[in-house]
């Protein structure tokens, strides 16, 4: 069941050239705590390491709904970050079971598969059955742990869908990979469902691009 009460921003900031981690020490000292304040609860901050490069960063952030996001915005635009040489920032809402309202220490990873999915809009419902009763159960039993799937706050066809999975590092990415063999021991009822809805899944896709991002933090306040 999707958290969808909740609102789920997208910050992706391009950072100047080796200001990754004086990024990151400023914003811990100084956003966090106002969020924290604000009631809002960062779910993960995230940078570049396969299909990004490592000064790319990627936070999300959940407010309990979009008049708590507005009310974070503040009515003065904030002064230019010397930091940073672009920021986007997009609004996000939860369509399945994840993310969880808290995310235990034992769900996080070091290594994210960062997903997005292009799919007519009408075929969502099917596109998260696929993920929540077939691709996911699998891999998860390989260790892998789902972090969120959401899509744009704002109605579109072709309809976004990103998708966020942990991992231990790139080696278990390429093993939990849906096209190597069954693993032995493995439970072969759970892996024919699992290569049947992800292929249903696959059918569904205009188009799709994933890239590997390492974990800065992940629900750093739980």
């Amino acid at each position: 069941m999707a958290n969808q009460e909740f609102v789920y921003e997208q910050r992706q900031v391009t950072l100047r050239k080796g200001a990754l981690e004086e990024y990151v020490q400023q914003i811990r000292e100084l956003s966090w705590p106002q969020l924290d304040n604000e009631g809002a609860k960062v779910l993960c901050l995230l940078h570049g390491m396969i299909g990004y490069p490592m000064d790319e960063v990627i936070q999300i952030t959940r407010f309990s709904d979009i008049g708590a996001w507005q009310s974070s915005q503040g009515k003065d635009p904030s002064p230019a970050n010397p930091l940073v040489e672009k920021e986007e920032v997009r609004l996000l809402r939860s369509v399945a079971s994840r993310p969880k309202p808290q995310v235990p220490a034992e769900d996080r990873r070091e290594v994210y598969g960062y997903h997005r999915f292009f799919i007519r809009a009408e075929d969502l419902p099917e596109f998260v059955r696929c993920s929540e009763t077939g691709v996911w159960p699998r891999i998860e039993t390989q260790d892998a742990c789902i972090l969120g799937l959401w899509t744009t706050l704002a109605a579109t066809d072709p309809l976004e869908v990103a998708l966020l999975t942990g991992y231990h590092s790139v080696t278990h990415w390429e093993e939990t990979r849906g096209a190597r063999p069954m693993p032995q021991g493995f439970d072969p009822d759970l892996w024919e469902r699992s290569v049947r809805l992800r292929a249903r899944r696959a059918d569904l896709c205009i188009n799709d691009w994933v890239c590997l991002m390492r974990a800065i933090e992940v629900a750093p306040s739980g």
